[in-house]
């Protein structure tokens, strides 16, 4: 009986040892989320070279070598359009929720709109365009270190939009 009680407590200490602990919630390095991108494409409208639909797309990248991975409603990237004069950050123009984001994968929002390069408004000043990362002010305190960015200084990029009316031009 004694023997079968050494066994007992042997099989479950070494079952214990075995099972996974929390640390395969930590991530095995960092985690960077960054606003890497805007970049514009156009189709001109047929017999026009100043006006057609303008697509802005902005693009976010996990720059380090630790996957994102979080809950649903946690994070959002944005995309503004500020026209001149408006207060920052502009009218939202596009979101696009996510939950994770692997190691060097990318995450992109876009957003159609007419365009008339030889209006004052979009030819003359043009609109800054801005993609923002999006976190929910609970995000550092939730308990899950896989959705920690840590660097909160690259997580906007703003581009204007003068950039639409050079493409008209070439």
């Amino acid at each position: 009986m004694k023997t079968l009680k050494i066994l007992s407590v042997l099989f479950l200490t070494a079952f214990f040892i075995a099972c996974d602990s929390d640390d395969d919630v930590t991530p095995l390095g960092s985690i960077d989320l960054e606003a890497t991108s805007i970049t514009f494409s156009i189709v001109k409208d047929e017999g026009s070279d100043f006006t057609g639909t303008a697509t802005i797309t902005g693009t976010i990248t996990n720059i380090e070598e630790a996957n994102f991975n979080s809950g649903t409603g946690q994070q959002a990237i944005r995309l503004y359009q500020r026209n001149l004069g408006a207060p920052a950050p502009g009218d939202l123009v596009a979101t696009v929720n996510f939950t994770n984001l692997a190691a060097g994968e990318t995450l992109t929002i876009s957003y159609m709109r007419p365009w008339n390069s030889s209006s004052p408004a979009e030819g003359e000043f043009p609109p800054d365009y801005q993609i923002i990362l999006d976190y929910d002010p609970d995000i550092f305190i939730d308990g899950n270190e896989n959705n920690d960015d840590e660097d909160l200084t690259n997580n906007d990029l703003t581009v204007s939009g003068s950039g639409i009316n050079d493409l008209f031009r070439n």
